[in-house]
């Protein structure tokens, strides 16, 4: 129910920002919804109480998407507004994956209305929307990865009040690097079936898909293994394997957000609207691992890649529909562009000509 009331009062403040009541009511209850959530993910998952778990997990996502106290910058220091290390949208992803995992085999023997999640995929249908109209969905990954081959990591620790504690900090990159293992194992697993998917209807039942996700699942969940030690993960998959694994995911929204600069009116736009939508709000959930450690240690790459998104996102998700991004999706490309000029970066000189080169005005 907090996370309900907490949506519900982020959407008024939206519609109506000039009062700060619905503000101050948000953040109340943000503090509420995420003590809970942790509360009960320590609760054995049961048939009782795990839907309310990934619909919880769901909206807190929508929360997270909506909040941006973590630029709040009291001292007026402004080369530390940005702190991703802060940033709940990424920190609570790991969360949500333990919970779509613990929850998905209860959801399919007990026929639960979220096995449905498992039927859409987004970034699919929009690629094959892009396909079908002449355009490559993968075009913007070759540049994102020679400008990680061409430039030398550059982060930013923090220092002094604010920064995270160092236990903390690992504590996190344990979580993360758990949850990118089960991503990575979940696809891994399916890629082994024919045709890089699950079987179709025409070799296997729906049935029988939805109980090779489930043992799947139940396999990963009992064999890997918890330990916070990120260090382990660190060796087997490489921080470059992860970056290019987001840009191949996030690719067809570059692609997308590119047709609608430079056509105003763009047909393979609106027929994906729904699926853009939707991949945008899960991209956060994707971002475990080496790549969410780049991202909270403010690497140049990383941040390279965070400003186009969230410059594809101001540019395609438009309209009341979307309240719950418009808001980052300006606040964030604009900090993040400050982050790489005030580090001068030429960085920045590469954002400018991938931009032009892909006809994004």
């Amino acid at each position: 129910m907090s996370a309900i009331l907490c949506v519900g009062a982020m959407h008024l403040a939206t519609l109506c920002p000039q009062s700060s009541k619905y503000a101050h009511a948000s953040m109340q209850l943000i503090v509420k919804t995420v003590q809970l959530f942790r509360r009960n993910l320590s609760r054995p998952f049961t048939r009782d109480h795990c839907e309310a778990l990934i619909g919880a997990a769901l909206l807190i996502s929508y929360i997270s998407w909506s909040d941006l106290g973590f630029l709040d910058d009291d001292d007026g220091d402004d080369e530390r507004a940005l702190r991703l290390e802060q940033e709940q949208l990424f920190l609570m992803s790991p969360g949500i994956v333990r919970v779509w995992f613990q929850a998905m085999p209860i959801f399919i023997d007990e026929g639960s209305v979220f096995v449905q999640l498992t039927r859409r995929d987004p970034r699919t249908n929009i690629e094959k929307t892009l396909v079908s109209r002449g355009e490559d969905p993968t075009r913007f990954v070759e540049p994102f990865m020679r400008m990680w081959d061409d430039h030398q990591p550059q982060v930013q620790v923090q220092v002094g009040v604010g920064c995270t504690p160092a236990t903390e900090t690992a504590h996190t990159y344990g979580l993360t690097s758990y949850a990118w293992r089960l991503l990575r194992g979940l696809e891994t697993d399916l890629l082994s079936c024919p045709n890089g998917t699950l079987p179709s209807d025409g070799v296997c039942s729906e049935e029988k898909k939805l109980v090779r996700l489930r043992d799947t699942v139940t396999k990963l969940t009992t064999t890997q293994s918890t330990s916070l030690d990120h260090q382990t993960v660190a060796s087997q998959q490489s921080a470059r394997s992860s970056f290019e694994y987001i840009i191949r995911r996030m690719s067809p929204l570059l692609c997308c957000a590119a047709l609608l600069e430079s056509t105003a009116d763009s047909p393979t736009v609106k027929s994906c609207a729904e699926d853009i939508e939707q991949l945008f709000y899960g991209f956060p959930i994707l971002c475990c691992g080496p790549f969410a450690e780049l991202m909270m240690q403010k690497d140049s790459r990383a941040l390279a890649f965070l400003f186009h998104f969230y410059r594809a996102a101001r540019v395609l998700l438009v309209g009341g529909r979307c309240w719950w991004a418009s808001a980052r999706s300006c606040v964030m490309e604009k900090a993040i562009l400050k982050e790489l000029e005030i580090r001068r970066l030429d960085v920045v000189e590469w954002i400018d000509r991938t931009v032009n080169a892909f006809g994004c005005v």
